[in-house]
């Protein structure tokens, strides 16, 4: 039995992305983490230098530009967000403490790992 935000309870699940069930068809009533409903395969970083351009769209051209995008990304994200209890993944990897871009000083770095990758 699955319990919706709302307090209703089914055993139906909705998603506009059901992740790897949709390949393995491996889908559960219990509990979330024993299934794979709403995991992803996350794509390996290895080479990523090799791999321009960049983005589902191609509209970065360079590693230094998607180090661009994410900065300003975290900027815009963290001006609209006033932390209730809970922060949106976009900001948080675990939910209470807000990530943050690389500042000035470490984007040099931050490209030179990823193009030794």
């Amino acid at each position: 039995m699955i319990t919706l935000p709302d307090g209703i309870q089914t055993t139906q699940r909705i998603s506009s992305d059901p992740g790897r069930a949709l390949l393995t068809g491996f889908v559960a009533l219990g509990p979330p983490a024993a299934d794979d409903w709403n995991k992803f395969d996350v794509p390996s970083l290895r080479g990523i230098s090799k791999t321009a351009p960049y983005f589902h769209n191609n509209s970065a051209a360079t590693l230094e530009e998607v180090v661009e995008h994410y900065t300003a990304f975290f900027k815009r994200v963290q001006i609209n967000v006033v932390p209730p209890n809970k922060l949106p993944p976009a900001i948080s990897t675990d939910g209470v403490n807000a990530d943050r871009p690389p500042a000035p000083e470490e984007i040099p770095a931050l490209l030179a790992y990823l193009g030794k990758l």
